[in-house]
């Protein structure tokens, strides 16, 4: 609906439809499951809807950008409290981390009333998170190990640098529509963080998910390595504000998801040959 008819009335209402749905479901794992990390995917869940709200009430898309973030950020980080389990932090640490989920929190109320100081906080935060999830996260061990476990943590880890990055822009100059820093954050958070956490976790998750086997091969980290210069590329093209080098990481980027899903489809592919063989 948003391709076929822009910004328009019925895509949002989808939207704001499908983030209540997944709130609701989460709820109905909170209620069975009452634990840190479920507390924190529920909040994480309200945010898309709450942003969505705030889009469909007339707010413009950069002022209820950093709700979407939000849902991403809080979601992931709520996943690795999760995994924490296996080595959980410390309470101090614990309580660290939920001042700074509260800070994000109401960095986000501030959103409606003062966009760009808000913008700025949230920023800030997620700069705090970033090093947290770097000191916390059981992949500052894990990454000392080989094969598809020294993956993974390598994937989280580069994904907390671009986490920093964009918080770190975020911080310094906010949201501004247009700006070169508008689209250095966007795509430090979305492509380099998100997206890290994206490759990171689908072997674990494909498998459990499709059924189907999914074996380490050393090629996982093409795609990774691609998409970590893509980003690199583009923040490099936003800073000299060279178009050109933007267009090439545009592509690169698109390289990097495309390798990515070949990768993967061929690591299943080898898995049947395997069982066959």
């Amino acid at each position: 609906a948003l391709v076929l008819h822009g910004a328009g009335h019925w895509a949002a209402w989808l939207y704001l439809a499908a983030g209540i749905v997944l709130g609701l479901a989460t709820l109905s794992v909170l209620r069975q499951q009452r634990e840190n990390f479920v507390v924190m995917l529920a909040l994480a869940a309200a945010l898309w809807p709450a942003g969505t709200a705030l889009w469909l009430g007339g707010f413009a898309l950069h002022e209820v950008l950093p709700w979407w973030l939000g849902f991403l950020v809080l979601t992931i980080a709520g996943e690795r409290l999760e995994l924490s389990r296996l080595m959980p932090p410390s309470p101090a640490a614990l309580r660290v981390f939920a001042l700074i989920v509260a800070a994000l929190l109401a960095a986000l109320a501030v959103t409606p009333f003062a966009p760009q100081p808000a913008a700025r906080g949230f920023g800030a935060g997620l700069v705090v998170l970033s090093l947290w999830l770097a000191r916390c996260d059981v992949a500052r061990r894990t990454v000392r190990q080989s094969t598809l476990t020294r993956y993974i943590a390598l994937c989280l880890l580069s994904g907390y640098v671009w986490l920093a990055v964009g918080g770190a822009v975020l911080a310094a100059t906010g949201l501004q529509p247009g700006a070169r820093s508008y689209d250095a954050a966007l795509h430090a958070l979305l492509l380099g963080f998100v997206f890290s956490m994206v490759f990171g976790h689908a072997p674990i998750i494909l498998p459990a998910v499709l059924r189907v086997a999914l074996p380490y091969h050393r090629s996982f980290y093409a795609p990774l390595l691609l998409l970590h210069a893509s980003v690199a590329l583009r923040l490099l093209g936003d800073a000299l504000a060279e178009f050109e080098l933007k267009r090439w990481a545009a592509l690169a980027s698109a390289l990097a998801l495309a390798a990515f899903i070949a990768v993967m489809a061929s690591a299943v592919l080898r898995s049947r040959r395997a069982r066959r063989a």
